[in-house]
């Protein structure tokens, strides 16, 4: 199922998520991430990858992760269905993270998303956690 212009439900959630709830999985995500990967990959105009697994990739938990998933942090806002780790295709994550930050005001980012993870090897990781001050990007880093 389309939830955007260029993203499907099946790149927010992982394969076992998708495979019992089907189309209705849509209900562990929150809006406001599916706009904000929307308007990455429109702006950048490259391919964003958050879970691939449907297109037999190796992504799965990119997006939602389920209460059982032994990945993160047990209150990590994947849990949640406010995060994403995605990776844009033949950009570095720091040069991610920069584009964002030279964005966010002008292009009001703070509708979509609050926080950034600093530092991530491979990915960007990006939520719309509720914060004091949505106004300002937050940065929290990246705890292996």
């Amino acid at each position: 199922m389309k939830v955007s212009e260029n993203f499907t439900i099946e790149e927010f959630v992982p394969k076992d998520i998708f495979s019992v709830y089907g189309d209705k999985s849509i209900q562990f995500i929150d809006p406001k991430i599916i706009k904000f990967a929307q308007w990455l990959r429109t702006s950048l105009g490259k391919i964003v990858t958050i879970n691939n697994w449907h297109t037999e990739g190796t992504y799965n938990l990119s997006g939602f992760r389920p209460p059982n998933c032994a990945i993160g942090a047990p209150l990590s806002q994947h849990r949640f269905g406010r995060a994403i780790d995605l990776k844009v295709m033949d950009m570095f994550p720091s040069d991610v993270r920069r584009y964002i930050v030279d964005h966010f005001e002008s292009d009001h980012l703070s509708e979509m998303i609050s926080t950034i993870e600093d530092g991530t090897p491979t990915w960007t990781h990006v939520d719309c956690r509720p914060v004091l001050d949505p106004s300002k990007l937050n940065f929290v880093p990246f705890y292996k």
